[in-house]
């Protein structure tokens, strides 16, 4: 209803040979990103959230590490030292307690996991959509649990970002949702130390499991 799709139709119209828009009739961030990047022939996929809260001006920086061989994974980070952002005090205490939640329950290293502004290479796609179970908010925080278990290198880069007000997240129903994902990928993770030992590094893939700072 607010014309973004007619307006996505007009950038095809204006530039055919670079440009293609989907739509998908069902809701959900993992089941678009899913769709789309798994129709995509580019070297590197990648998404930033339609209200600009991110600086699109800092997709090089984005996709930078990808393109150079530095890592398989990319995404931003409102909660680096070296980030700008600017938020009411309700929402940056939730992220940074939904965080904290995810680097002592799961045991993970990167810093926010739902900044809308990530990529990762083909090969990396490839592998990771197919594990992904999530197809709705919680998909961004499966993709970074899943990329580090499998051992992929990424990249965490500080981000200039910007609250958008007229937000229309569920905030209570997001967080439910959120834990419930979380006690899945912990469940998924005891069982696979109870039988295999844990997950082995991904064939093709740098294999360091470590997260960067980008900076």
């Amino acid at each position: 209803t607010d014309l973004t799709w007619e307006l996505a139709g007009a950038l095809v119209r204006e530039h055919p040979a670079t440009v293609r828009a989907m739509r998908i009739p069902e809701k959900g961030r993992g089941r678009a990103l899913k769709l789309a990047w798994g129709a995509s022939r580019a070297r590197v996929v990648a998404y930033m959230d339609v209200d600009l809260s991110t600086d699109i001006g800092q997709i090089p920086e984005l996709v930078q590490p990808i393109l150079t061989g530095r890592a398989d994974l990319a995404f931003g980070s409102r909660l680096l030292p070296d980030s700008d952002v600017e938020r009411c005090l309700k929402r940056e205490f939730i992220s940074r307690a939904y965080n904290l939640m995810l680097r002592t329950y799961l045991g993970v290293s990167f810093h926010d996991a739902q900044c809308g502004f990530k990529a990762l290479s083909a090969e990396a796609a490839a592998v990771l959509l197919p594990r992904i179970e999530d197809n709705e908010w919680f998909f961004d925080t499966e993709l970074l649990v899943r990329a580090e278990r499998l051992g992929l290198a990424s990249a965490e880069i500080p981000v200039r970002w910007r609250e958008d007000t007229g937000s229309t997240v569920h905030i209570v129903d997001t967080v439910r949702k959120d834990i419930a994902g979380m006690r899945r990928l912990r469940r998924e993770a005891r069982m696979e130390q109870g039988g295999t030992g844990g997950s082995a590094p991904a064939a093709g893939f740098m294999g360091t499991g470590r997260t960067v700072d980008a900076r």
